[in-house]
C-alpha cells in the first residue's frame, strides 16, 4: 500500500469520525433539550394537579410568605451587600425593598394561578402554560438567532420580549403554582389518597422486588443530590482559594490613564479614596529588568515601585513576607557597612531568592536594557544596585519567581521617568462589586482614565473554572435522571401489581383525578425523601471533609494534597445556598415529571379488565 493512499484513507476516516462526532453532539443536545422540556412540562402538570386540592387559604398565604422570604434571603446572599446595620430588625428594615419585591411576586403569582385554576379547565391550563413557554423560548432564542443575520435591532427587541415572557412565566410557576401545590400536598394528608399512597410505599407487598426498587429510587436521588452538593462545594472552595490568592497579590481594580504614565497622581488618589466602596488605594510604577546571580546567570524580573505605607492596604504583601520587613522600604534606604551612599531596598520572592542565591541583607544588581549611556554599538544597559530587605512567598510560583518590589522613588529613579506612576491600585469593601465601584471612579475622573477589574487579569482561568463547574453539574445530574427513569419503572410495575385495587377503587366511585393523585403523590414522596436525604448527607459530608480526608490519609498512608504542590493540605469547601436550592429543585422536578406518565396510565385502568381474573 502506497504511503499517499494510506494517508488519504486516514484523513477520510478522520473526517468521517469528525462528522459522526458532530452529529452525535447535535443529537445529544437536542435530546437533552427535549428531555428537559418533557420533565419541566410534566412537573408543571403534576403541580397543577396538587394546586386544585387546597381548601385553606391561610396555608397558601403562609407558604407564600415563607417562599418569598427564602427567595429574598438568597438574593441578598448573592448580591453580598455591605451589612453595616446591627440586629435582625435593622437588617430587615435596611433591605425591606428586596423583601417586598419577592412578597409582591408571590402575591401576583398566587393571584394569577388562582384565577387560572378557577376559570380554566385542566387541559386549557396545561396548553396555556405550554404555549406561553414555547413563545418565550422562540422569542428569546430561536427567532433572534434566525433574524440576527440581518435584523439585529428586531432580534434584540424580540429577545427582550421573550425574556419578559419567560420571567413572568417563571414568576407565576415558582411563586404562584408552587405555594398552591404545596398547600394542596399538605391538604391531602387527611384524605384517602394520602393513606393509600403511603400504604403502597411502606406496606408489605407480594412482589418484594418493587419495594427494593423503591429503595433504589430513593437512594439514587439521594446519592445524586449528595454527590453534586459535595463536588460543587469542593469546586467552590478551590475557586475561592485561588481567587483569594490572586486578589491577595493584586488589588480589586486598577486605574490607568489612556495617555500613559501620569504625574498628578495625588489628586487622582484623593478622588479614588473618596469614592464610596473604596477601602484603600496606592500608586505604583512598573519596570522591566534583569538580575545577575552570584554564578553569573541573568534572570528576567518585573520591578514594581510601591508606596509601602499605602500598599499594605491593597495587597497582602506584608502578610506574605517570610523574612525581613517593609519598614526598610518606608525608610527608603538601608545603610550597609562600607557602601556609600546607602542602597535602596528591594523585596524579592522565595523562588527568585533560591534561583540567585540571595537573602536578606545581600546586595543585588538590577539591569535595565533601556535608556543607558550611548555607545558605538547602541545604548548600554543601565545598572542599579539594591539591598534585599525582605523575601515573600505567595501561592503562585510565577509571582515568587518574577515580581520584585521597591519604593516608588527607587523605581522612578531606575526608570528615569520622573515623578510619574503607571496607575493606582485600589481595594473595595466587597470584591464582587469592584467593577461597579471602578466604573464610578472612572465616571468621576472622566477622560482619559479607565479601569481594569481583577477578573480581567485572569479571564481564561476563571472561565475555565466556571465551565468545569457547569460540566460537572451536568454530568452528575445524570445520576438523578437515571433515578427519575427508575421512578417511572417502579410506578408502572406498582400499577401492574395494584391493577385490581385500582379497579375496585374506580368501581366504588373514585375519579380518574384521584387515581392520578395517588401515584403522583407516591412518586413525589419518593423524590422528596431522596432529596431531603441527599441534602442532609451533602451538608454533613461537606462539613466533615477535613476529618474524612485525615481518615483516608491515615488508613492509606498517602498524602492526598501535598502542600508543596497544591499550596494547601486540606480540601477547601464552600457551600453555596443557591447551589443547594438549585440541586434540590432539579431533583424534585425530575421526580414530579417522572410521575405523570405512570399516574395517567393508572387512571386509565378499566375496572372490568382489572377484575376479570379476580
Amino acid at each position: 500500500m502506497e504511503p499517499g493512499f494510506a494517508m488519504g484513507l486516514w484523513q477520510s476516516l478522520a473526517a468521517a469520525g469528525g462528522v459522526v462526532a458532530v452529529a452525535f453532539i447535535i443529537v445529544l443536545v437536542i435530546g437533552l433539550a427535549v428531555m428537559t422540556a418533557v420533565f419541566l412540562g410534566s412537573a408543571v402538570i403534576v403541580l397543577e394537579r396538587f394546586a386544585r386540592v387546597p381548601r385553606r387559604p391561610v396555608t397558601v398565604g403562609w407558604l407564600a410568605l415563607v417562599l418569598s422570604a427564602a427567595a429574598a434571603a438568597i438574593a441578598l446572599h448573592e448580591q453580598r451587600p455591605e451589612l453595616s446595620v446591627a440586629g435582625w430588625s435593622d437588617w430587615f428594615l435596611a433591605y425591606r425593598g428586596v423583601w417586598l419585591t419577592y412578597l409582591l411576586r408571590c402575591a401576583l403569582g398566587v393571584g394569577v394561578c388562582l384565577l387560572a385554576l378557577r376559570f380554566l379547565s385542566e387541559r386549557a391550563f396545561q396548553w396555556g402554560a405550554c404555549l406561553w413557554g414555547v413563545a418565550a423560548l422562540a422569542l428569546y432564542w430561536i427567532l433572534p438567532v434566525v433574524l440576527g443575520l440581518g435584523f439585529g435591532v428586531q432580534a434584540d427587541v424580540l429577545a427582550e420580549w421573550g425574556g419578559l415572557l419567560g420571567a413572568s412565566l417563571v414568576t407565576i410557576v415558582v411563586f404562584g403554582l408552587l405555594p398552591l401545590a404545596a398547600a394542596g400536598l399538605l391538604g391531602l394528608r387527611q384524605t384517602a389518597e394520602w393513606f393509600i399512597a403511603v400504604r403502597y410505599l411502606v406496606a408489605r407487598r407480594r412482589q418484594v422486588f418493587i419495594s427494593a426498587i423503591t429503595a433504589i429510587c430513593i437512594t439514587g436521588i439521594a446519592a445524586g443530590v449528595w454527590l453534586i452538593i459535595t463536588v460543587l462545594s469542593v469546586m467552590n472552595g478551590f475557586e475561592r482559594t485561588w481567587r483569594e490568592e490572586i486578589i491577595g497579590n493584586r488589588a480589586h481594580f486598577t486605574v490607568h490613564s489612556g495617555l500613559g504614565p501620569f504625574s498628578d497622581y495625588e489628586s487622582v488618589l484623593r478622588v479614588v479614596n473618596q469614592t464610596p466602596g473604596v477601602s484603600g488605594a496606592s500608586p505604583y510604577l512598573d519596570a522591566e529588568g534583569m538580575i545577575r546571580s552570584r554564578h553569573g546567570e541573568v534572570v528576567a524580573v518585573r520591578l514594581r515601585g510601591i508606596d509601602p505605607e499605602r500598599a499594605v492596604e491593597v495587597t497582602d504583601l506584608a502578610e506574605d513576607l517570610q523574612a525581613g520587613s517593609l519598614d526598610a522600604l518606608r525608610i527608603g534606604a538601608v545603610a550597609v557597612a562600607g557602601v556609600d551612599p546607602p542602597l535602596p531596598g528591594i523585596v524579592i520572592g522565595t523562588q527568585l531568592a533560591s534561583a540567585i542565591g540571595a537573602g536578606v541583607g545581600d546586595p543585588l544588581l538590577l539591569i535595565s536594557p533601556y535608556g543607558g549611556p550611548p555607545t558605538p554599538l547602541g545604548p548600554a544597559p543601565r545598572l542599579k544596585r539594591f539591598e534585599v530587605v525582605g523575601v515573600f512567598e505567595s501561592s503562585f510560583f510565577q509571582y515568587d519567581e518574577v515580581y520584585t518590589y521597591t519604593s516608588l522613588g527607587a523605581a522612578q529613579d531606575f526608570r528615569k521617568s520622573g515623578d510619574v506612576v503607571d496607575g493606582l491600585e485600589a481595594r473595595t469593601t466587597d470584591l464582587y462589586r469592584s467593577r461597579r465601584v471602578a466604573s464610578e471612579v472612572v465616571r468621576t475622573l472622566a477622560y482619559p482614565f479607565y479601569s481594569r477589574d481583577w477578573k480581567e487579569y485572569f479571564p481564561a482561568f476563571f472561565q475555565a473554572l466556571k465551565t468545569e463547574r457547569i460540566m460537572m453539574f451536568m454530568l452528575l445530574s445524570m445520576v438523578m435522571v437515571v433515578a427519575a427513569f427508575v421512578i417511572v419503572a417502579t410506578l408502572i410495575m406498582m400499577i401492574m401489581e395494584k391493577s385490581s385495587d385500582i379497579a375496585i377503587l374506580k368501581a366504588m366511585g373514585a375519579e380518574d383525578a384521584s387515581i392520578e393523585r395517588i401515584f403522583a403523590l407516591e412518586g413525589t414522596l419518593i423524590g422528596l425523601a431522596g432529596t431531603v436525604m441527599g441534602v442532609l448527607a451533602g451538608m454533613a459530608v461537606t462539613h466533615q471533609l477535613p476529618w474524612i480526608q485525615q481518615t483516608i490519609e491515615g488508613f492509606t498512608g498517602i498524602d492526598t494534597l501535598p502542600p508543596e504542590i497544591y499550596q494547601f493540605s486540606t480540601l477547601p469547601s464552600e457551600m453555596n445556598p443557591v447551589d443547594v436550592v438549585a440541586i434540590a429543585s432539579i431533583a424534585m422536578i425530575l421526580s414530579l415529571g417522572a410521575t405523570l406518565l405512570p399516574s395517567r396510565q393508572g387512571a386509565r385502568v378499566d375496572p372490568v379488565e382489572g377484575l376479570r381474573h379476580e
